[in-house]
């Protein structure tokens, strides 16, 4: 199988423009709340017309939405709708996977008994919600991507997130919904974020009760439900800018050993999800597009 390497640029000509002067052929989309309830005519329109340069691997809902949320049902509601208007979005563009976060964040940590009771109520959230779009993704032929998510992060204050940050989380959702239209995307620099915790927070290790976890244990935990891969690298315990969404070996991810793994599943495809200092000109992911390509050529050569 041909490994095909998308970068991630939002609806914007520029940036898809970029992405196709640089060499990529497929790109993940990834959308902004306003944009889809001012603009949703528009992305299409945008997006149709690339539809001939660009291979539509993905369209990820805003990142900052989720559709568990178990305490404020207005914010809960915003990401299911958003994730309602990116479905339709797909089908028009012929792209059939839609990435989507399913969290639970909190500013401080409870008692466990206090938090697994939260992360319980944000479960059944997460499952009501897939339930109720199921039958849309039957119909339009587009399969939900859950992602794991960073267990802690920094945006606009410190907030923990004690759901779908951990694997068993993951594999918990995916057993309940039952069906072939829920799959996962597995974000290698979260699930380093994860891993940190663990070790090194205490509260946060006896909560997920997880003894220890690598990047790469996440990834055979979770890869036989894997439709996306997310690459970036990352580093400490606190997700934000200039620790999360590192080009490829500027962090602490030992990619030779969490590609194993994906590439003895001939696994296809590998989103580049890598920030960049000028949107419209993916630097940061050309380079970390070569440095995965070494080392996957020295893996294979093996």
């Amino acid at each position: 199988m041909t490994l095909v390497i998308a970068a991630k640029a939002a609806c914007f000509p520029s940036q898809l423009e970029d992405r196709i002067s640089k060499g990529f052929r497929a790109v993940e989309i990834i959308t902004f709340e306003d944009q889809l309830r001012h603009s949703f005519e528009s992305i299409q329109k945008i997006l149709r017309n690339y539809s001939d340069s660009l291979e539509f691997t993905s369209i990820h809902t805003p990142s900052e939405l989720t559709i568990s949320e178990a305490i404020d049902e207005d914010y809960r509601k915003r990401g299911l709708s958003c994730l309602e208007k990116v479905i339709k979005l797909a089908a028009e563009i012929d792209c059939k996977h839609v990435v989507f976060h399913a969290f639970q964040s909190i500013p401080n940590l409870g008692t466990i008994y206090e938090m697994n009771s939260l992360r319980d109520r944000a479960f059944q959230k997460c499952v009501e919600g897939i339930q109720s779009l199921i039958c849309l993704c039957e119909d339009l032929a587009v399969t939900l991507c859950l992602e794991n998510i960073n267990a802690c992060i920094h945006h606009n204050q410190l907030l923990y997130l004690i759901f779908s940050a951990s694997p068993n989380d993951l594999l918990r959702v995916v057993k309940e919904v039952n069906s072939d239209l829920l799959r996962l995307c597995f974000d290698v620099a979260h699930a380093q974020n994860t891993c940190n915790v663990i070790m090194q927070n205490p509260e946060m290790k006896a909560f997920f009760n997880i003894d220890k976890l690598t990047p790469e244990g996440f990834c055979e935990l979770v890869i036989d439900h894997t439709d996306l891969i997310h690459l970036s690298d990352s580093k400490d315990t606190i997700a934000g800018k200039g620790t999360d969404n590192l080009p490829l070996g500027e962090g602490e991810i030992d990619f030779r050993k969490v590609l194993k793994p994906i590439l003895a599943k001939e696994f296809s495809p590998i989103v580049l999800e890598i920030d960049e200092s000028d949107v419209n000109n993916a630097i940061n992911m050309v380079k970390s597009r070569e440095f995965l390509s070494r080392i996957i050529a020295d893996l294979r050569s093996r």
